[in-house]
């Protein structure tokens, strides 16, 4: 029987972004790989995947305010535009203006009322300020009113650190940080209906669920007494998050449950061989567990958030 694959991690090359960038003579990244819809989908097919939600999580801070709140309009009407072109394809989750939460605000109901994206996505900290600062509690509330999905996506440094790319490790490293801190400043509590999704399987989250859990009951402070039941029900909010598994899966299966545990890939980035082997292996790797455990991965768990998409295959995942 047919398994569709659901990615919630496919990253657009903004058209309009290279556009303002080449207006401001600013030179785009030898690096840069080229990304097209049709690009996008060539990729998709080299890694068997059914279905991808498009993000372009961005700092705008490279511009002034007013020509951020413009850029970030633009690249939301390009996102909505593949998903439009490409409606069996492609989903999309929205680029938000920040630091100005109150344009981001505008900007997130524009994008979801009147493009009908499926998300907003969002980078850990902008300009320094975390999303457990205060001002960006607004923006939060409506988030929550809406049970909005939010996919938190990590800056990333230029520079290397101890020689390495900052892409390798310091991605991973800055989401722990980000739902530490949140943890810390009881975001999860204030803001329950938000469902946050976690890539590259959180960091090292899941790993370290016991110290965040500690940071949040001593507030920061690891000289703290505590009950095991205080750390079982921080360390409950941490399980209730979502978590890709972009270029990473492995033991995570082990210390969260299969019903938070989505496909990534992460494309275009990753080489078309490491594509198909991250396939491979993420679904290997669940089929051990359980084919129910596999299902929930490859598409059940997307389906559960994003209910419009099952229908494009209710036919075949039916036994």
């Amino acid at each position: 029987m047919f398994n569709p694959v659901i990615d919630v991690h496919h990253h657009i090359i903004s058209r309009e972004m290279q556009r303002k960038q080449k207006e401001l003579g600013i030179e785009i990244p030898s690096f840069m790989p080229k990304w097209t819809p049709e690009i996008g989908l060539e990729k998709m097919g080299i890694a068997d995947i059914s279905f991808s939600f498009l993000s372009a999580p961005s700092d705008l801070t490279f511009i002034d305010q007013p020509s951020a709140n413009t850029l970030a309009r633009k690249m939301n009407e390009e996102l909505a535009s593949y998903a439009q072109q490409y409606p069996e394809k492609y989903g999309a989750f929205a680029t938000l203006p920040l630091p100005d939460a109150g344009a981001a605000l505008e900007e997130t109901v524009y994008a979801l009322d009147v493009l009908g994206l499926d998300g907003v996505a969002m980078l850990t900290s902008y300009q320094g300020k975390y999303l457990s600062h205060p001002d960006y509690a607004e923006l939060l509330s409506e988030l929550d009113r809406r049970s909005a999905v939010v996919f938190l996506h990590p800056i990333l440094i230029p520079q290397k650190i101890a020689g390495l790319s900052p892409a390798l490790l310091e991605g991973t490293f800055d989401t722990t940080r980000a739902v530490t801190t949140m943890a810390v400043h009881r975001i999860f509590d204030q803001y329950p209906s938000i469902t946050f999704i976690l890539p590259h399987t959180g960091g090292m989250v899941p790993y370290i669920k016991w110290r965040i859990a500690l940071a949040a009951i001593g507030q920061d402070s690891i000289q703290v007494e505590a009950t095991p039941e205080q750390f079982q029900a921080e360390m409950d909010k941490l399980d209730h998050l979502y978590y890709d598994s972009t270029l990473n899966l492995g033991t995570i299966q082990k210390l969260i449950g299969p019903d938070r545990i989505l496909f990534g890939a992460d494309i275009p980035w990753p080489a078309d061989s490491v594509l198909r082997m991250q396939r491979e292996s993420v679904l290997h790797e669940a089929m051990q567990i359980s084919e129910d455990n596999m299902k929930a991965i490859a598409y059940g768990n997307a389906f559960r958030l994003f209910p419009r998409i099952s229908k494009f295959y209710e036919k075949v995942t039916m036994n």
